[in-house]
């Protein structure tokens, strides 16, 4: 290790003579960088999160191509008296279908409600088939109004869909595309908005549910995280002052901190990477952990300085200064250096994951952090070197022993005074009983209920779902192998089978399809004899109504349940609850219905609002395992290099994999499932947590070697580096836990699972590894002579006196 001391040495001692030409190149750097944040979008499009070959997408994507589905819409009218056969609220209606038909972005032949001209009533006659419109012109008699209720009751495909049963309330249904240039909701939603807002008056109360709308407040939220940066810059700034006690202890690691922001950002910006709900918080993890390293590397400066001024012919304060600014970045370089470029890399691995949005996190904390590290090492050698010397009370402030010297010093106490047995086997303890709650852990996401209970987009959700058939929405797409294959009564038959079976479901409020309608046909040929409310057995006689229909209706009406060439149609399914574990085992319970009831020659498959999320949050959460192996490899093997110790490398990795299964375990007991918002914690805890063990390796090794004393050593090391640690977890902990005070779920639970984390990773680097390290007594840290080591009864340091 001399060597690359040494050589550290002469990198401080170089970047101090070209200290003006360092810093313009920083600033050169930053300000290339920061230009490029304007490029920085934010969205939530759905290409970005879904894994692009899971079937669910796959299947997706065909039903938009043809029928569209993905983005549907919900908004309600509510009388406040009366019912909805009122003039001035049918005229509502007709104004809201008529501008949402004119958006750009609006599917049209998916807007369906009451003025809808593909909305019909189907009604047999002498002479064959009437196929009308439901709502012609706006009616202003009570017979014309009375034509229309008629006509509604006798149309069951649309009550709880566009007309509740008692006629209290009404509702328009839209699907919209998302334009590719900006594929963002907000912009989507406000646009519904002035089409709808116009509407609301005295006489009515209007409600707005579905995708695009939980996906605008999702950007909403994120739209609000500059506030929350803002508050975790002051929280990590007053962390960064509680450790240091001085104004340029604090002020240089949050510059540094900042820094590396702006560099991540315009990283992301270069790379024309959209920022999404994942990303929105990573500049608070990149601000957390550069003030966190850069702690580190100060902490070592102060010590430096003091031991340097203690000497006889210590020089003028400056060239004290000069010198522990050199010495502090060759004796903590060499573990700074491995430990971030173990965290960039381990981050950086995660650009290898299914989602683009885990890779874009990967990237962007990896990009962050090694900004982080390059600062470190270059700007606050540099601006320490401008600054005056530390003041003596300054550096007596900075090492007052304090409550958190005096549990360290406890706790070192514990450690070599053979009570490690006793920490190991309370940590296996806890270990054991968060990892119980694993069998408690699940995997749901779900848009709407990451809105407070008393948000508008929950109490409108709540109110939609209450009256209509549901807000959520998933499609089993149905496929034959040639043109006309759907028009077989027995495809349409099995259709009918698996509606039945849907519609027995808890939280299925609807279903739709062909089958619906050429039922009402069959029907309505009958003298409307509710027997004949089925599918005809002859594929003759289906053909015949198809053709009595187009007679006086339109062939455009059917576009939003089957193509043209009859080849592909699909089962809109409405649900009162998004949750995608629902959805994921509606879909189970349906494929022994779909496999008795279709002929072999046709295929039936799921896609939609809810199986695309499902399919993200499979994603994510498989994922999650799999990232998490991925990492601990990348940590195990560059640990194991870098000690040039396999012992080491599982020394380092082992108490990760106990966290995070301990961590799994306590998201069980909490009953926090796994979703978007708890996917990368994992991630964190490897990236950060192999940080503390190593600054504690190195040190405790280093400390060892200069006294010959476990006792002494184990105390230094926790009172310098394992000091430092705690204040890193605390300022991750303090960054994110600004998040508590939004009302939006997915950044609550985010901030709860890192907090928990960061100060359970902490914890176990202080005590366990600790632990561990005194009972076996490795040699990659012990040499070769381990077993002649002792236990002798702690020293403390003059440091720490």
């Amino acid at each position: 290790m001399s060597k690359i001391n040494n050589l550290l040495r002469r990198y401080a001692e170089f970047i101090l003579r070209y200290r003006l030409a360092v810093l313009l190149a920083i600033l050169t750097v930053t300000l290339l960088l920061g230009s490029r944040i304007s490029n920085l979008k934010i969205d939530m499009d759905p290409d970005i999160w879904s894994p692009q070959e899971n079937p669910y997408v796959i299947t997706t994507r065909v039903v938009e191509q043809v029928f569209g589905g993905r983005n549907v819409t919900v908004i309600g009218i509510v009388p406040k008296t009366g019912d909805i056969y009122q003039p001035a609220i049918l005229a509502k209606i007709q104004r809201i279908q008529d501008g949402i038909e004119t958006m750009p972005d609006a599917i049209r032949h998916n807007i369906l409600s009451l003025a809808a001209r593909k909305v019909k009533h189907i009604k047999g006659t002498r002479d064959g088939m009437e196929v009308r419109a439901m709502m012609d012109t706006i009616p202003q008699t009570p017979q014309e109004i009375a034509r229309l209720k008629a006509a509604v009751a006798d149309s069951p495909m649309y009550l709880n869909t566009l007309v509740t049963p008692d006629g209290k309330a009404t509702a328009i249904i839209a699907d919209f595309n998302l334009p590719k240039d900006d594929p963002r909701y907000t912009p989507l939603y406000e646009n519904i908005r002035k089409i709808v807002d116009p509407e609301r008056d005295a006489q009515v109360d209007i409600y707005m549910g579905g995708g695009p709308p939980a996906l605008a407040w999702f950007e909403f939220h994120m739209a609000k995280m500059p506030l929350f940066f803002g508050v975790a810059l002051l929280i990590i700034m007053a962390i960064q002052y509680w450790s240091f006690r001085s104004l340029q202890g604090m002020l240089l690691p949050i510059f540094t901190a900042l820094l590396s922001v702006i560099w991540g950002l315009g990283l992301m910006g270069l790379l024309d990477v959209h920022m999404d709900g994942m990303n929105t918080t990573t500049p608070i993890l990149i601000m957390a952990v550069a003030a966190g390293h850069a702690i580190q590397i100060l902490k070592r400066y102060y010590e430096e300085y003091h031991r340097l001024s203690a000497q006889a012919n210590a020089g003028s304060p400056a060239s004290v200064s000069r010198a522990a600014i050199i010495e502090s970045l060759a004796q903590i370089g060499p573990v700074m250096v491995t430990a971030g470029l173990i965290a960039v890399i381990t981050f950086y691995s995660l650009s290898t994951a299914e989602i683009s949005v885990v890779r874009h996190f990967g990237i962007f904390a990896g990009s962050g952090i090694l900004g982080a590290l390059i600062l470190e090492l270059t700007l606050i050698p540099v601006l320490r070197s401008y600054l005056r010397a530390p003041k003596t009370h300054e550096a007596e402030n900075e090492r007052r022993v304090g409550m958190l010297d005096r549990l360290l010093g406890r706790l070192a106490d514990l450690l070599a005074s053979g009570r490690a047995i006793w920490l190991l086997g309370i940590g296996i303890i806890f270990i054991a009983v968060t990892f119980a709650g694993v069998t408690m852990l699940h995997a749901d996401n779900s848009l709407k209920r990451y809105n407070s209970k008393n948000s508008e987009i929950r109490l409108d959700d709540d109110a939609l779902n209450a009256r209509f058939a549901g807000t959520a929405s998933m499609i089993f797409l149905v496929e034959g192998k040639e043109q006309d294959s759907l028009k077989d009564p027995k495809v349409l038959q099995g259709m009918a089978t698996l509606q039945e079976f849907l519609e027995k479901q808890p939280y299925v409020g609807k279903t739709q399809s062909l089958a619906d309608l050429v039922k009402r046909m069959n029907r309505a040929m009958h003298n409307d004899d509710a027997a004949y409310d089925v599918i005809p057995d002859k594929r003759d006689l289906l053909a015949q109504y198809l053709f009595l229909y187009s007679i006086s209706g339109d062939p455009q009406d059917f576009d939003n349940v089957v193509d043209n060439d009859y080849q592909k149609a699909v089962i809109w399914v409405y649900l009162k609850d998004d949750s995608t574990a629902y959805a994921e085992a509606l879909y189970q319970r349906a494929l022994p219905i779909i496999q008795k009831n279709f002929p072999p020659s046709v295929n039936v498959r799921l896609g939609g609002q809810v199986p695309n999320v499902v399919a993200v949050n499979d994603s994510l959460t498989r994922g999650k395992f799999e990232n998490m192996a991925q990492m601990a490899l990348v940590v195990f093997a560059l640990s194991t290099l870098v000690l040039r110790s396999f012992v080491g490398g599982l020394f380092v990795v082992t108490p990760l994999l106990l966290i995070i299964l301990a961590n799994f375990g306590l998201m069980g007991w909490l009953g926090v499932p796994l979703d978007m918002g708890t996917a990368m914690t994992a991630a964190m805890a490897i990236g950060i947590g192999a940080d503390y063990e190593l600054y504690l390796l190195f040190r405790f090794r280093e400390e060892l070697a200069r006294t010959g004393d476990v006792g002494a050593a184990t105390r230094n090391s926790l009172l310098t580096s394992g000091k430092a640690i705690v204040f890193v977890a605390l300022s991750v902990a303090g960054g994110y836990a600004v998040l508590l005070a939004s009302d939006f779920g997915f950044y609550i639970r985010l901030a709860v699972m890192v907090i928990t984390t960061m100060l359970v990773s902490a914890v176990s680097a202080l005590v366990f590894l600790r632990a561990m390290m005194m009972l076996f007594k490795p040699r990659f840290v012990f040499g070769k002579n381990r077993e002649l080591w002792s236990n002798p009864v702690p020293v403390i340091e003059g440091a720490n006196k």
